[in-house]
């Protein structure tokens, strides 16, 4: 619009010069200066604009939380930038209102769910002492679904507690089959039932992390090699080896194994794959696994053959992490 302005003023004074008597050549310099000056009004302001909106960009790029960028603007040089921070002010100012109100609905819900997750257990348990107590013909079948439903109700706790998992996590140093032992305390059953062989390979190796957390890891792993057992001469392995890097803990079948196409997804939240049989699987047990290794600094690692098995690998690095007494 200005450039339409100028353009027609600079036109309307050449008119009006010429019909005072002027020549042309003699307006033309009045033209050139008018240019000349325009022109460089326009670049010093196009040169601060440049300026200014780079410096904001570099200070953008360094923030990581970009709703911040108002806070660290200069002091505002005219109307139309003082304006335009007070509309960035009001704008974060209504969004953090909202985040703030989103969180505070889903912590709620959490809590809730939390507390649903722990009172749901006392029927659970009161169901199985009388199933316990009472044998009757329907009794292991009951059971069988009770332990599932159990199953269920305990991947939801952690899941739920999975996004703040450094406020319910007590790292200490302890031997690694401390934690296996529960893990196939709550599994004994359903491996007698599907007739698979267990093969452990005790190791006197310690770690150091959340040893509740790492029951839970090797539970679900444990849960998947059973669901997916292979019909007769199946077999379960558990050992541990001690590297350079750190201690590894192998988990290993001869199921049905992973599709090398499912195989880099299998840690997805909600994949179940395409030879699984979907219908007993969540796709959230493996994807638990690998988000809780992430925060406890440990790392997991899964390798397949199709109709031979599978072998999951969860590392306990060598650091400052895992051993807090240690300096290498």
């Amino acid at each position: 619009m200005i450039v339409f302005l100028n353009l027609f003023c600079m036109i309307a004074l050449s008119i009006y010069l010429v019909l005072m008597g002027n020549s042309f050549f003699a307006v033309l310099p009045i033209l050139i200066v008018w240019i000349v000056i325009l022109a460089a009004v326009w670049g010093g302001r196009y040169y601060r604009l440049r300026k200014r909106t780079t410096q904001i960009f570099q200070k953008l790029d360094q923030l990581d939380q970009k709703y911040l960028i108002c806070e660290t603007l200069e002091r505002p040089q005219n109307a139309e930038e003082k304006l335009c921070r007070d509309i960035l002010r009001a704008a974060s100012k209504s969004m953090l209102e909202h985040v703030n109100c989103l969180k505070n609905t889903q912590r709620q819900y959490k809590e809730y769910i939390e507390e649903w997750i722990h009172e749901i257990k006392t029927p659970i348990t009161a169901i199985d002492l009388i199933l316990r107590n009472h044998p009757g013909g329907e009794n292991k079948r009951i059971q069988k679904e009770l332990s599932r439903i159990d199953y269920l109700v305990e991947q939801a706790l952690y899941y739920a507690r999975s996004e703040n998992v450094e406020k319910d996590y007590f790292v200490k140093e302890f031997p690694l089959f401390d934690a296996l032992t529960p893990a196939l305390m709550s599994n004994r059953t359903w491996l007698l039932e599907e007739k698979i062989s267990l093969k452990v390979e005790e190791t006197t190796d310690t770690v150091c992390t959340d040893e509740k957390w790492l029951t839970y890891i090797v539970n679900q792993i444990l849960s998947n090699s059973i669901k997916y057992h292979r019909s007769e001469g199946a077999w379960i392995k558990i050992s541990a080896r001690r590297e350079k890097n750190g201690v590894f803990l192998v988990i290993e079948d001869n199921g049905r194994g992973i599709s090398p196409e499912d195989l880099p997804r299998i840690f997805e939240k909600g994949f179940t794959g395409g030879v699984r049989d979907n219908r007993k699987s969540t796709g959230m047990g493996l994807y638990l696994c690998r988000k809780l290794c992430m925060k406890l600094g440990l790392d997991i690692q899964a390798e397949s053959i199709i109709h031979e098995g599978t072998k999951m690998t969860i590392g306990f690095p060598t650091g400052t992490y895992n051993h807090p007494d240690r300096r290498d």
